[in-house]
């Protein structure tokens, strides 16, 4: 899924759940004291929806124990949970939660997952929150340079020297189509209705998203990984490595252009 499911530290586990809040655009810590009416609690994970109108606070207990978690441990969750007045509660492990502990648990607030489950939990929020933009935002620093029509762009090639125009060409041509296509993943945070063809659907799985999706917008491209973060890292990757290839034409990316003096994003000043 978005990560190993089966850490091997118990820190890489409270690490790896708060990396997939954030990414999910929830404000979260490991290791977070809390005061509680009989004094400070230390609580794994401490994640809030700071979107939310009521702030929802999410507390999580880690635990990478090779068996399931008894019943005991869900006893003491509860009761940091109603100390803390938490709103949800995760027990995340890597064998879940003993028969009786998930009898406990019913019709509360707290929800034992794998981490495997918890990743499946939040996968759909992930793709479009998080990987989908940030593919699409460094494709389309890449896509400037290869669109058909871009005035800027052409008024820079125009200043290359010969030899630089027929390098400038050989790249556009041969990353045309995957700068086109990956920027497409912006096109989800405009609305839905862009997704054509339903290419941007969440996928079910790794192995067949890279067939089905990335053989058809990324020719030519074999994508060598294992989770969808490890895809992700290695997309970005190339996309970085791609537009390194334009901005050494040009001596820098030249895009980044600097706003007219006494003008910003409110007006003038």
């Amino acid at each position: 899924m978005i990560d190993d499911p089966y850490p091997e530290k118990w820190q890489d586990l409270q690490l790896g759940v708060r990396r997939i809040f954030r990414n999910v655009g929830l404000s979260a810590e490991v290791e977070v004291d809390l005061i509680t009416p009989r004094g400070s609690v230390n609580v794994d994970v401490l994640a809030t929806d700071e979107r939310s109108l009521d702030k929802i606070k999410y507390i999580v207990e880690c635990k990478n124990w090779s068996s399931s978690i008894p019943q005991s441990v869900v006893h003491s969750f509860t009761t940091v949970m109603q100390e803390t007045g938490a709103n949800v509660g995760f027990i995340i492990s890597k064998n879940g939660l003993q028969s009786g502990s998930k009898e406990y648990t019913k019709n509360t607030n707290i929800v034992g997952l794998t981490y495997l489950e918890f990743q499946q939990r939040y996968f759909d929020a992930w793709w479009k929150r998080y990987f989908c933009p940030r593919i699409g935002d460094a494709a389309d620093r890449v896509l400037q340079y290869t669109e058909e029509c871009n005035g800027y762009r052409d008024r820079e090639f125009n200043k290359l020297p010969q030899d630089k125009k027929e390098v400038f060409e050989q790249l556009r041509s041969q990353y045309a189509v995957h700068s086109m296509t990956l920027s497409m993943f912006n096109l989800l945070a405009i609305s839905p209705s862009f997704n054509t063809g339903k290419l941007l659907d969440v996928p079910s799985d790794l192995e067949s998203f890279k067939e089905k999706v990335l053989a058809q917008i990324t020719p030519g491209v074999e994508w060598h990984c294992n989770t969808f973060r490890g895809l992700l890292d290695i997309i970005l990757q190339f996309l970085g490595d791609v537009e390194k290839e334009f901005n050494s034409l040009f001596g820098g990316y030249i895009f980044d252009i600097e706003p007219i003096s006494g003008v910003g994003p409110e007006g003038p000043q």
